[in-house]
């Protein structure tokens, strides 16, 4: 009866669980958020990032905005037309790190970049999972057991055929 409990727990749980456990949510900028002043070249030197992790974009809307771009849009400050490869603007935007590579971040507000509103983060792959645990040993007492018994039964059919 507390079997099928314990399996519906267990499947709550595993649910509820995040999509990669390993996964980390970071702020850009932490407390001071996506905005003019923050050095954000050492703010992304900081951590080491991996495939799964996001990236949390706080701003006030229509001040700044995020556009994820080309290593050229970045070097310039100016993406051209095919270098953006995706934009942002609600103030509160969560970029997923899917996949490892170079990842460049910039604002596109008029002199943003050029101000400093721009980083890149190298991401990486994840670590591999760890390997399984090895199986419990066989309990040679478990196996003495068998071939004692096995023993007796052939004792006890020889000296059946005796009699």
């Amino acid at each position: 009866m507390a079997a099928p409990a314990i399996l519906l727990l267990l499947l709550a749980a595993a649910a509820a669980a995040p999509r990669d456990a390993g996964a980390t949510d970071y702020t850009v900028g932490d407390s001071d958020g996506w905005t003019i002043g923050p050095n954000y070249l050492a703010w992304s030197q900081q951590y080491n990032f991996t495939a799964g992790d996001t990236l949390a974009f706080n701003y006030v809307p229509g001040q700044h905005d995020v556009y994820r771009v080309t290593q050229d849009a970045f070097r310039t400050c100016e993406p051209a037309e095919g270098q953006t490869l995706r934009k942002w603007a609600s103030g509160s935007d969560v970029v997923d790190l899917a996949a490892p590579g170079d990842y460049y971040f910039l604002c596109n507000v008029t002199g943003h970049c050029l101000g400093g509103m721009k980083f890149t983060v190298a991401v990486a792959a994840p670590p591999p999972p760890p390997p399984p645990p090895p199986p419990p040993p066989v309990s040679l007492r478990g196996r003495l057991d068998v071939v004692g018994i096995s023993c007796l039964a052939v004792i006890g059919l020889w000296f059946g055929l005796l009699s």
